[in-house]
């Protein structure tokens, strides 16, 4: 009864700030928070690649530089991203595999779009010494003997157990390594003859960054997700054509500067977790370069902070238990409207008495029962005669 009474007077006699938006749970609440935001944070989303957010472009707000209101932020590590989530100065992050929420810091939901992943290679031209056909073909076979030997299952497996990685199985070649057989080493041609003669496979990559449990590449040999897949197409590359091969990584901290390496020849090929549907120079990939097979897909992670403020609200009509107690808010509202009351009261009485028309002031003469003296007409004008002391006789001091 006091609980209902406290918020019949709360919603009757004063405003009472509603609950804080709860934190951004889907898609759909952040593009709508984005587009309603008026400072740069609640509008900023950050990613470790461009080539991260293209791939999700077409399910987000537009982006400021067409015109929207999305601001873009790269950034080469996951804890930048992460923390400035949890402090506000982002209003949400982009992974291709959700974050670790141990401590239910973050909203975690999907981006709604499987991206697929592959290296990228300059496209095949056999009259050209940096031909990559032969290579591709090698690389492809490596790939379909790294998912049929069951090293993509053991990867997404101890990853998503220690992680919560869910990888997709997006292939776009069957996975039949008879189908797909390597190039004879003894009529290599192009980049595969490069490599084979070099004994050096030179991957263009990003970074040196840290992706946390997706891959470390500060580390003098890379641990995580990603280095983990590498390393496992790798090992069936050096089957084929010898294990003295050895591999090196061309760093870049962005995408265009890794993809441009590989078209003039500085690099073979470009590491495995390279997005499909993204862009070079404003053009598609695939416009500009060959791709192998897909090693996996993955349906990119969106994560908010959960932890959002709450302002005051109203009273839970089912909690007994509250903190300040649902008679206290009910006494609070009727004290604060009677002092209100007597204020303003008080102001109007002033305001009367300034114009000279107080309410509980009744003249001298027109009291009840008052006396009253006229003086007459004869004293009008007279001159009072003073006493030899200087004081006048008859004076009001001497009454």
């Amino acid at each position: 009864m006091m609980k209902s009474l406290a918020v019949l007077f709360a919603s009757y006699f004063c405003v009472v700030p509603a609950k804080a938006s709860s934190s951004i749970k889907n898609l759909f609440e952040l593009n709508s928070a984005i587009t309603n935001a008026t400072s740069d944070a609640g509008k900023t989303v950050g990613f470790l690649s461009q080539a991260n957010y293209q791939s999700v472009q077409s399910v987000l707000e537009e982006s400021s530089a067409n015109g929207g209101s999305l601001i873009v932020k790269v950034f080469p590590s996951s804890s930048i991203v992460e923390e400035l989530v949890k402090n506000g100065s982002l209003v949400a992050g982009l992974f291709t595999a959700c974050p670790s929420n141990q401590q239910n810091e973050f909203n975690l939901f999907g981006a709604t779009i499987v991206a697929p992943r592959s290296s990228f290679f300059t496209i095949a031209n056999t009259s050209s010494p940096v031909d990559s056909s032969q290579l591709r073909e090698a690389w492809d076979a490596a790939i379909v003997r790294f998912i049929e030997a069951g090293s993509f299952k053991n990867i997404e497996t101890q990853y998503y157990n220690s992680d919560g990685f869910d990888a997709v199985g997006a292939w776009t070649c069957g996975v039949n390594p008879s189908s797909h057989p390597f190039p004879p080493a003894g009529q290599a041609t192009g980049l595969l003859q490069r490599v084979l003669s070099t004994r050096v496979l030179r991957v263009g990559a990003l970074g040196p960054s840290n992706w946390g449990f997706q891959g470390n590449y500060q580390l003098t040999n890379p641990a995580g997700l990603w280095p983990d897949v590498m390393n496992r197409i790798f090992e069936q590359f050096q089957q084929a054509y010898g294990t003295d091969i050895v591999l090196t990584r061309h760093f870049h901290f962005t995408s265009a500067d890794v993809m441009n390496d590989v078209l003039t020849g500085n690099t073979d090929l470009t590491e495995p977790y390279w997005t499909v549907p993204a862009f070079h120079n404003n053009e598609a990939r695939t416009k500009n370069f060959d791709i192998s097979c897909t090693v996996l897909g993955t349906e990119s992670c969106f994560f908010t902070n959960a932890q959002v403020a709450q302002v005051a609200q109203t009273p839970s009509s089912n909690n007994d238990d509250d903190t300040f107690p649902a008679w206290a808010v009910a006494v609070i509202v009727v004290l604060g409207s009677l002092t209100l009351l007597g204020v303003l009261f008080t102001c109007f009485l002033i305001s009367r008495e300034k114009s000279g028309k107080p309410i509980f002031y009744t003249p001298l003469n027109e009291r009840k029962g008052a006396v009253t003296s006229s003086v007459p007409s004869s004293v009008v004008g007279m001159t009072v005669p003073k006493a030899s002391n200087g004081q006048t006789r008859g004076s009001i001091d001497a009454l």
